[in-house]
């Protein structure tokens, strides 16, 4: 009989072990992804301290590093992008900058912002028309444009990036009207 009850409490113990386990499993996957976002913080405010100092270009490097640090879904992530894109931009890398905002249209996508998405995508595509590459241009602004028929846009948004889109320089709009590039086998 003695038996009997110690096993059934062994192994009501060896059940409540088991489900306290994933609670400090969490707590101990939670602090990893706590330092890197007090090491992003941190040179987010380094960055803005560079750029008070006007050292844009590594004010840059350190807003993009920021963003590496943070997961897609951090708004602050996506500030830090588009805050890169403007430094590189302002020190002349354009297409540093190309990059910097398509991987913030990215970003603002994984959160669900189709409406920061499809701006950032037109400010690369305007950049890559600065730089003469038409596909690019191409690539870039029909994101936006198909970003701008989503169903999930509200009219107001919807709004802003096809006004933003009439606003584009004619050589973007042409380009995005024309078919996509195409690559030739050398």
């Amino acid at each position: 009989m003695k038996s009997s009850i110690t096993s059934r409490l062994t192994i009501a113990g060896v059940l409540l072990t088991t489900l306290g386990l994933p609670a400090a499993a969490t707590a101990q996957y939670r602090l990893p992804v706590l330092i890197a976002s007090a090491r992003a913080d941190s040179l987010h405010d380094a960055a803005v301290a560079l750029v008070a100092a006007h050292r844009w270009r590594d004010a840059a490097a350190l807003h993009r590093r920021s963003a590496e640090l943070r997961g897609a879904e951090d708004p602050l992530g996506f500030r830090c992008l588009k805050e890169a894109a403007a430094l590189a931009y302002a020190t002349g890398d354009r297409s540093r900058a190309r990059s910097d905002l398509a991987t913030a249209a990215g970003h603002a996508l994984t959160r669900g912002d189709l409406r920061a998405a499809a701006l950032a995508y037109l400010d690369a595509a305007w950049i890559a028309q600065e730089q003469g590459n038409p596909r690019q241009v191409w690539e870039y602004g029909h994101r936006a444009e198909m970003l701008a028929d989503s169903p999930f846009l509200g009219s107001a948004d919807r709004g802003a990036i096809r006004q933003r889109i009439s606003r584009a320089p004619d050589a973007v709009q042409l380009a995005m009207r024309q078919k996509p590039p195409t690559y030739e086998r050398r």
